[in-house]
């Protein structure tokens, strides 16, 4: 049972978080994925119908509290702490921060890291050319998720990415969660699905689809 003093506090973070989230001009899926819960489950804890768990109020404390008041230091602070597979990426695709899972060593990265290198992965380019496009106007896209299927010692692997697009103090960033995994039998074209908010707030996805040269 929630003691009075507990409840209040617990009410008191998720007005924070969502003054922080608002302030830092941050969607609410970008805050799910730093803590890792729904994006449902943000709101929810936004709108007070359900009130977080200890363990989700110190990770919303760190976030929103971080050591610095800028808000991207916050953010690159929290992914640097996070169990999370996240990297923070700049306008270049350089990294600016990475989560735990990636600082280990060794870790996913030191294997699989040259699939994001155009040099040494040309199949790559078109995907970063598009990346770069869009971090310089998004024209109202808010997210990529993308495909990348390679051959790594002799099997098919796939790299998933999705993408999430903010501007925060005036840069424009990438929250980037990554993972690696065995191609599926789908697997063959290198794939990008872009997600647009219109003026009116709807939802709009397109997909662009490129033919691995592998499989050409």
């Amino acid at each position: 049972m929630m003691l009075k003093q507990d409840h209040d506090r617990a009410g008191e973070i998720c007005g924070e978080l969502r003054a922080w989230r608002i302030r830092s001009r941050l969607r609410q899926d970008a805050i799910a994925k730093c803590l890792g819960v729904a994006q449902s489950q943000i709101s929810r804890w936004e709108s007070g119908r359900e009130l977080p768990r200890p363990h989700n109020i110190e990770a919303i404390r760190r976030l929103i509290r971080g050591p610095e008041i800028d808000p991207l230091l916050a953010l690159r602070h929290f992914v640097i702490h996070s169990s999370q597979h996240l990297l923070l990426l700049d306008d270049q695709l350089a990294i600016l921060a990475r989560s735990l899972p990636f600082q280990a060593s060794p870790n996913p990265l030191d294997r699989f890291g040259w699939v994001l290198d155009p040099e040494r992965n040309p199949p790559f380019a078109p995907v970063q050319r598009r990346y770069r496009e869009l971090l310089r106007d998004p024209g109202g896209v808010v997210g990529l998720t993308i495909t990348l299927p390679f051959r790594h010692e002799g099997a098919r692997w796939t790299a998933s990415i999705g993408k999430t697009i903010h501007s925060i103090a005036g840069v424009r960033v990438c929250l980037c969660e990554l993972s690696f995994g065995p191609a599926g039998p789908g697997d063959a074209d290198i794939r990008v699905e872009e997600v647009r908010l219109d003026p009116t707030g709807e939802t709009r996805h397109s997909m662009t689809l490129w033919r691995h040269p592998a499989d050409a």
